[in-house]
């Protein structure tokens, strides 16, 4: 077998995989789930089979040696991913898989019941497989650190730790200042905005960052998320609440940001690993950047906001630019992890943080985790937790054993900071903005970060693009500078 024929193998088994698991969370019958859940689960057991195999390790270390970079690259990274599975049983791998097909059916179930228990003994038995699964690696960390390592290669709970850190000394008492310079929450953020009228923004939302159809496509699920097919396939979803028409708005930007990024990778690498090996702190990066960082700004605004007024003229005739920007930038401390603001966003990843460290690192029971978790949301953010919906089941990363996922979102967020400093040192990224010239954005992330994918690791990439070491002052002082220019807060010097 040549590593052309492995390759061809791989993507058509991965195609097929990834087509039913997007089919499964937006437009297929729920009905269905328990074969077609079986159906997904065993074709990933002859992919596991075909990349676990004596004659494809022989294949890859041939193809690590090649001088074509984007081959050697591609098969340094798979032998990578190899070594962490190539002990691990195939009937417990099949196991595995079916288990996360059907949680993600009962978590569905048990949010739209508010009903934990409904949810407990998938989730207890997906914490024993995934420690079981991580038990094969003999990679010598402990199991929530090989999680993270998962998601950033690297990664460790004291780099974690030390970030977060840095947010609670620097943010927690500016979000003080900011809770008690606002006005009241605005009324138009609740208002009632018809499924129909939604579909129309989406759609505008989608024109103006230049989503095109022929390559990109939008759905709806439970739970928000983009899902990569090829370079020229990146699909997102989203969730419409009536009673929210802006939850929609900015989901389908993050969306896009992660969607923009895959389709913006260099061509040659269609085809190989190398086309989607970029670290999940890295997409979030880009996602986080582009909802928050531009789409939450007013210069973003100012060539869409009439066009929006005539969608929804009975919500926001009577709401100027400027007032819908502090709307959408509205800080408080909610339940909702996707509906946060930008300020205490970051609270609810370390809520998330912390209970997986008492899942893998401290053991704790499932039993009760929803009042666990109920207690740390109110420990971190002053929330009450009235059920489980707005508690312990709002995520969906749990339900397919995402454990390590969280610290990405956060840590992605300050690493697009740092990113977005740089771009606006470079190019006019406000004036860009305002024109409604999008397709310059793009370009330079094209430039600098997307073309490349994960040729890089996240350190590496952040060094390239920076000109330095991430730093999380550039998060934490974009926040602080942002909303005192929105409130009129004055700052010491």
């Amino acid at each position: 077998m040549t590593y052309s024929e492995l390759m061809k193998q791989l993507n058509s088994i991965g195609l097929a995989i990834t087509t039913m698991g997007y089919d499964a969370n937006t437009i297929a019958p729920r009905n269905g789930a328990k074969f077609r859940n079986e159906a997904i689960a065993y074709l990933s057991g002859e992919y596991f089979k075909i990349i676990n195999n004596e004659e494809t390790y022989k294949v890859l270390k041939e193809a690590e040696k090649t001088e074509d970079e984007i081959i050697s690259m591609s098969a340094k990274y798979m032998l990578t991913n190899l070594e962490k599975i190539k002990n691990i049983p195939h009937d417990l791998y099949v196991e595995f898989e079916t288990l996360k097909g059907n949680a993600q059916q009962t978590w569905e179930d048990a949010k739209n019941k508010q009903d934990y228990t409904l949810f407990e003994k998938d989730l207890k038995k997906l914490i024993e497989l995934h420690k079981k699964v991580l038990g094969f690696r003999n990679d010598g960390l402990d199991p929530y650190e090989s999680s993270l390592d998962d998601y950033e290669k690297g990664l460790r709970k004291k780099e974690v730790d030390t970030f977060f850190t840095a947010i609670e000394d620097d943010l927690l008492p500016f979000i003080d200042t900011v809770l008690e310079k606002q006005d009241e929450k605005p009324s138009f953020l609740s208002a009632f905005v018809s499924i129909e009228k939604q579909n129309k923004i989406s759609q505008l939302i989608m024109d103006h960052l230049g989503y095109e159809k022929e390559w990109g496509y939008l759905g709806h699920a439970e739970h928000p998320f983009s899902s990569t097919f090829s370079i020229n396939d990146s699909r997102i979803t989203s969730h419409i609440h009536e009673n929210d028409f802006t939850s929609n708005i900015f989901s389908i930007i993050h969306e896009i940001g992660h969607s923009m990024y895959n389709h913006q990778v260099n061509e040659k690498f269609e085809g190989h690993a190398l086309a989607d090996n970029m670290s999940m702190s890295m997409h979030e990066s880009q996602s986080r950047l582009l909802e928050n960082m531009i789409g939450r700004s007013e210069a973003f605004w100012t060539p869409l906001y009439s066009r929006l007024q005539e969608i929804i003229p009975e919500t926001l005739d009577s709401v100027s630019l400027k007032d819908f920007t502090l709307g959408i930038n509205y800080v408080e401390k909610g339940f909702i992890r996707i509906e946060a603001d930008e300020l205490t966003y970051s609270l609810h990843i370390m809520v998330r943080y912390h209970m997986e460290n008492l899942i893998f690192s401290e053991n704790i029971s499932t039993d009760k985790l929803n009042e666990v978790y109920a207690k740390t949301m109110k420990d971190y953010l002053g929330v009450t937790i009235h059920n489980d919906s707005q508690g312990i089941l709002q995520d969906v990363h749990w339900s397919d054993a995402s454990f390590g996922y969280f610290p990405t979102y956060a840590l992605g967020t300050a690493y697009g900071a740092q990113f977005m400093n740089q771009m606006k040192k470079e190019i006019p990224v406000d004036e860009l903005l305002i024109k409604g010239d999008m397709e310059s954005i793009f370009n330079w992330l094209k430039e600098n970060i997307h073309q490349y994918s994960g040729m890089f690791d996240t350190q590496d990439m952040i060094k390239k693009v920076t000109h330095e070491p991430f730093n999380p002052n550039y998060y934490t002082q974009y926040l602080i500078q942002k909303y005192s220019e929105l409130l009129g807060i004055q700052l010491d010097s």
